[in-house]
C-alpha cells in the first residue's frame, strides 16, 4: 500500500483522495470471494512450480553442452539460456497482478537457490559422465550454477530495479 500511496502523492493526489482510494482497495481485498483468494494462491504456487520444473529441464538440456564446451563458450551459452528463461519467468511473474512485495522477495530468493542447486546436480552428473566416457572437460558445479542463476535472475532484477517505475 505504501507504493500506491507514494505513486498517488507523486501524481498530485490530495491526502483525502489517497486515503479514500487506499480504503477502497483494502475493502476490495478483504471482500474478495474465498475461491478467488484460493485461485490467487494457486496461481502463485503454480508459477513457482513451473519455474522449478523449467529450471530442471534447462539443467538437463545442459548435459550435452557441458560435455562439449569449456570456459567462455560454455559461459556464453549458460548466460544466453539463463537470460532467455529468466525473461519468460519475469513476464510470468509480472502478469500475476496480486503479487505483493513479500511474494517478490520470496521468489527472488528461492528461485536462484533452486536454479543453483539444479545446475550443481546436473554439472556433477555431467562431470561423472565425462569420467565414464573418458572425456577430460570437468567444470566447477558451483561456478556454473552461480553463473546460470545470475543470468536467470538478471531480467527480473533489471525490471525491479530500473524499469518498474517507468511502467507504472
Amino acid at each position: 500500500m505504501r507504493d500506491i500511496k507514494k505513486r498517488l502523492e507523486q501524481k498530485g493526489w490530495s491526502k483525502k483522495d489517497i486515503s479514500k482510494t487506499v480504503r477502497i482497495i483494502e475493502q476490495a481485498k478483504a471482500n474478495k470471494h474465498p475461491k478467488i483468494k484460493i485461485l490467487d494462491k494457486l496461481v502463485f504456487w503454480a508459477s513457482l512450480v513451473i519455474a522449478i520444473i523449467g529450471n530442471f529441464i534447462i539443467s538437463i538440456s545442459l548435459i550435452p553442452i557441458l560435455l562439449a564446451l569449456n570456459n567462455l563458450p560454455l559461459y556464453i551459452v549458460l548466460i544466453t539460456l539463463g537470460v532467455a528463461f529468466g525473461l519468460l519467468f519475469e513476464l510470468l511473474i509480472r502478469t500475476i497482478e496480486h503479487l505483493e512485495a513479500k511474494h517478490h522477495i520470496f521468489l527472488g530468493i528461492i528461485i536462484p537457490i533452486i536454479a543453483i542447486i539444479n545446475v550443481i546436480i546436473i554439472v556433477t552428473f555431467s562431470n561423472n559422465l565425462e569420467k565414464i566416457i573418458n572425456i577430460e572437460n570437468p567444470h566447477s558445479p558451483l561456478l556454473v550454477g552461480v553463473i546460470y542463476a545470475f543470468a536467470f535472475m538478471l531480467p527480473y532484477l533489471i525490471y525491479q530495479l530500473f524499469l518498474k517505475n517507468k511502467h507504472q
